[in-house]
């Protein structure tokens, strides 16, 4: 959720004036129209560009961009009108920490947990830059909190979540396997509106209907955005997908990444949206229309100009999408990263995605992955030379036969240095990879999740 910073201004029109776009920005960040809160904000800042609200806010949205120099702008910005602002620091060490600037993000998150005790977010951020950073007075720390009940659900999910971790590290598996699945639970208590509606979105909706999509308005009988050439990563997390899009961002056609910006999912909810909400909607009764027009409106709202433009959409859920997306970007490549399929299901099961409803208990990774598993078996039958599959196995092991494979097939330029990104400081992710992919290749790990195979059972 983006929290408000209000304007600080003397006369009451303009803080009226103000505060309404606060909430117009607010609308547009939660529906993911980014485009349209960077067109309003910019014209604001025109005006005022040095109030703080307007800062955060273009700091936030060119965070989901990936854009980290202007997001990062920004929120130092912010912290020169106000100087030591917590919310803001703790977003700039959100951006340090997504380019790997470890030790900038350690001392801001150290400054605030010491400034406030009880900033449970801040903890999280130091043991996501390292467990070692969690020391026995934090652990003490962490131990009070989590028997406070002034902690909302979403802060006692993590500090369990770091529990556990703790557990792992002294091998006490049931206690860390106990503290996970509190995790889980809490996490998907905390925001349980959402994720209910985005289970039944995945379980009732889109997995029913991925095969047998419609269209209407046809606009002059052409293909949409034909131009285009952009590259989609698709599958589970924790596959090898952070990596594969590291790769291809140090390719010399600059091909540039919006992350996971889940740009196609929510086109496709603006479509349906006021069909599956309303009070008479049937299930039996349902077909899955895209009306081109909104849809293609939709995608620009999200993605900007996409008139002859490549780029890569690392949201992995768009194997979801495959018959949407080339109905739009006909010249569309999709690289399926995979691997173990169990190791994949227990990964995802020890980290922590607060947005993925359907990653908070084993059954349902099982679930979501069974899905998975089908619908891409049918997309790479109907769409064989538009899906390649990218074994991370084999990436590890043999990294340059299988990434020129990779870049042959999306017809980018090969060399050598694509393997050195870990040095460069154009790498942005806000993924749980964010360090992983700063360290060397390393061979694949067989039996790293071998210890928890019994939860598949």
């Amino acid at each position: 959720m983006y929290s408000k910073i209000k304007f600080k201004c003397k006369k009451n029109f303009k803080t009226f004036k103000i505060n309404i776009m606060e909430q117009i920005v607010e609308k547009y960040l939660q529906k993911g129209e980014f485009r349209k809160a960077l067109n309003l904000l910019e014209i604001q800042k025109k005006k005022a560009s040095n109030n703080l609200a307007l800062n955060y806010y273009l700091g936030k949205i060119y965070f989901q961009l990936n854009d980290h120099k202007k997001s990062l702008f920004y929120f130092k910005k912010c912290n020169q009108i106000n100087p030591g602002n917590s919310r803001i620091l703790y977003n700039i060490a959100q951006v340090q920490q997504g380019v790997g600037k470890v030790e900038e993000a350690k001392k801001i998150y150290e400054k605030l947990v010491k400034k406030n005790p009880l900033d449970v977010k801040s903890y999280y951020g130091l043991f996501n830059l390292g467990i070692k950073n969690i020391n026995r007075n934090y652990i003490d720390k962490l131990h009070a909190l989590s028997k406070d009940k002034k902690i909302n659900l979403f802060d006692q999910s993590l500090i369990n979540f770091i529990l556990s971790k703790l557990k792992k590290k002294e091998n006490k598996l049931n206690e860390e396997l106990k503290l996970l699945k509190l995790s889980h639970e809490q996490c998907f208590n905390a925001n349980l509106n959402f994720n209910n509606q985005s289970e039944f979105y995945y379980n009732q909706i889109i997995t029913k209907h991925y095969d047998k999509i419609n269209f209407k308005c046809e606009l002059n009988n052409k293909k949409i955005f034909e131009q285009s050439k952009p590259i989609f990563i698709i599958g589970l997390p924790r596959s090898g997908s952070t990596l594969v899009e590291s790769l291809i961002t140090q390719s010399s056609n600059n091909v540039s990444s919006f992350g996971e910006l889940h740009a196609i999912n929510m086109s496709i909810f603006d479509c349906i949206a006021a069909e599956i909400y309303s009070k008479k909607f049937e299930l039996k009764n349902f077909n899955l229309v895209i009306d081109r027009a909104l849809f293609k409106k939709s995608l620009e709202e999200r993605y900007g100009d996409l008139e002859n433009k490549n780029f890569i959409d690392k949201s992995l859920e768009n194997f979801l999408n495959i018959d949407i997306i080339l109905e739009f970007f006909p010249n569309a490549k999709f690289l399926h990263t995979y691997r173990n399929f169990n190791d994949a299901i227990i990964s995802i099961y020890q980290k922590m995605m607060p947005d993925l409803s359907w990653s908070h208990s084993v059954q349902g990774i099982i679930n979501y992955a069974n899905n998975y598993k089908n619908i891409i078996n049918y997309f790479k039958k109907k769409y064989p030379n538009q899906i390649l599959d990218v074994n991370l196995e084999k990436l590890s092991t043999n990294k340059e036969i299988e990434s020129k494979k990779i870049f042959n097939f999306c017809k980018l330029n090969w060399h050598k240095e694509i393997f050195n990104f870990n040095k460069k400081n154009n790498l942005f992710t806000k993924t749980n990879s964010f360090l992983q992919i700063r360290d060397k290749i390393e061979k694949y790990n067989y039996d790293k999740y071998e210890p928890y195979y019994h939860l598949l059972s």
